[in-house]
């Protein structure tokens, strides 16, 4: 802990408000000191802000020298006051109302229901007679005498209250890593809140069955969140500067059949206008050049789009280079004809906003094309397996994505999908896949290990084998094709 702190906390540490202000300070790297208060003995808040409130959490900001409490309803005065400092980005603007409504219901109806049953079994953690005697005496008088031994009784069924209550939250987590998307905001820590609440008498667990909700539970409370799209960006831009080379005329992405197989049907005429998003080695966008188009290459990494212009040069084609990242297109709406997007997007942060980019820069009737790779709707666990390896291989893979995920987006961006078809691409050498992304050689080791270690049904469905001493699998490829009608 940092000898010199900017937050000092009050707190008692079974709380569900307190939970999520520590590991909000835990996360942000602000550094900060804990005072874990008597249980239910209010007097320092009280003197703290001069009589003001008795509630908990109350925090000091020692550099500003103000005591940040609770005075907007619903306000989360604490929790944006170490959002602000630590730069968490939790209260995003577009999401502000959404935020609103989850949050009340979890600190309302949840943890309504979820605090009775960590009070049921209040004799295993509350350790000492004085502070026994005043949590009876504070729930008492706030919820009338007896009430510990009857929420005692009533337990499996404020139990089974409590799990009715959060079972939504285990559904919306299958359709997103966390509760409004694709990033953590506060709702995520006021959850987490309440079921740390729920489960620390040390007696509670969450059901098995709800798989989703656990797994988010333990990444919220060790703060393993995405990325910032800037340190994505960087991370991205720094991988491929080192790979632009490998990316010539002889890497396997040079065969730009499936591109064709895409494109062709669309029947664009010459002199359209095409954008080519994280055009990385140029050969998609060098092929819509020589189709007549009127392309624009961009990409991240100003290696790449030298390499892009290269080979422009080489093709005797025209090709107009830009960097700038995929989720911020710089061109006004309605520019062009077709955006193309080729065995990138995996790298992309937050590739819905790619998507919704690319609409408003297609005009009417233009076309939206991506191929990539993807993890199979209905086999999870085999995307987990895929997207781990990958993370291993190349630190600025950032995640493959479902084909439903992909519709979903186009549909909300205004995009109507016409074809969203898989076919296998065959990785034909792990080693040469290894140093394509110049992967470290402990990753190499930890990739390899995966691999032969690997569950019977994820090799079935990767179709994982050998061939001439070469271990071979075949990648889930998605080609999309959407238009803006």
């Amino acid at each position: 802990m940092n000898n010199e702190p900017r937050i000092r906390l009050y707190q008692y540490a079974h709380s569900p408000y307190c939970i999520p202000i520590e590991w909000m300070l835990r996360h942000s790297g602000v550094p900060y000191e804990v005072v874990n208060l008597n249980i239910c003995e209010p007097s320092p808040v009280v003197m703290l802000t001069k009589g003001q409130y008795y509630q908990v959490p109350v925090i000091e900001d020692l550099l500003s020298r103000e005591t940040i409490w609770e005075q907007t309803e619903g306000g989360q005065d604490v929790a944006r006051h170490i959002d602000m400092i630590g730069q968490l980005k939790l209260f995003p603007q577009n999401q502000a109302g959404l935020q609103q409504v989850i949050t009340h219901y979890i600190e309302n109806d949840c943890e309504g229901a979820g605090f009775k049953i960590g009070d049921a079994y209040w004799e295993s953690w509350i350790k000492t007679d004085l502070e026994r005697g005043l949590f009876r005496r504070h729930k008492e008088r706030k919820f009338g005498a007896g009430c510990l031994e009857l929420w005692r009784r009533d337990v499996l069924e404020l139990t089974a209250e409590f799990i009715r209550k959060i079972k939504p939250f285990e559904q919306r987590l299958t359709q997103t890593p966390f509760l409004l998307g694709d990033r953590q905001t506060y709702a995520d820590y006021a959850l987490s809140g309440v079921i740390g609440n729920y489960l620390y008498c040390g007696v509670t667990s969450l059901p098995s069955d709800f798989v989703m909700l656990n797994a988010w539970y333990e990444k919220v409370k060790k703060g393993e969140f995405p990325k910032t799209l800037d340190e994505i960006q960087s991370a991205s831009a720094e991988q491929f500067g080192k790979q632009s080379e490998r990316y010539g005329k002889d890497h396997i992405l040079a065969n730009v059949a499936d591109v064709e197989a895409a494109i062709k049907p669309l029947n664009i005429k010459p002199g359209r206008k095409a954008l080519d998003v994280a055009t990385g080695g140029g050969h998609t966008a060098v092929y819509l050049a020589s189709q007549g188009l009127d392309v624009t290459a961009s990409d991240i990494t100003p290696a790449m789009l030298q390499r892009t212009g290269e080979l422009a040069a080489e093709r005797g084609v025209t090709v107009t280079l830009k960097e700038h990242p995929a989720e911020a297109l710089p061109y006004e709406d309605a520019t062009f004809d077709i955006v193309t997007c080729r065995v990138a997007p995996h790298h992309f942060s937050d590739p819905q906003k790619f998507v919704a980019e690319s609409s408003r820069v297609l005009k009417m009737y233009g076309h939206f094309v991506v191929i990539d790779g993807v993890v199979l709707d209905d086999h999870p666990e085999a995307g987990d397996w895929l997207n781990e390896l990958e993370k291993l291989r190349d630190p600025s893979h950032v995640k493959l994505r479902r084909p439903r995920d992909w519709k979903q987006w186009c549909q909300l961006a205004g995009l109507t999908v016409s074809k969203c078809e898989l076919q296998s691409l065959k990785m034909p050498d792990i080693n040469w896949y290894l140093e394509v992304a110049n992967t470290p050689e402990e990753n190499r080791k930890k990739v390899l290990e995966m691999v032969a270690r690997v569950p019977s049904f994820i090799r079935e469905v990767y179709r994982i084998g050998q061939e001439d001493g070469k271990i071979v699998w075949y990648w889930p490829r998605m080609t999309l094709v959407a238009g803006k009608v």
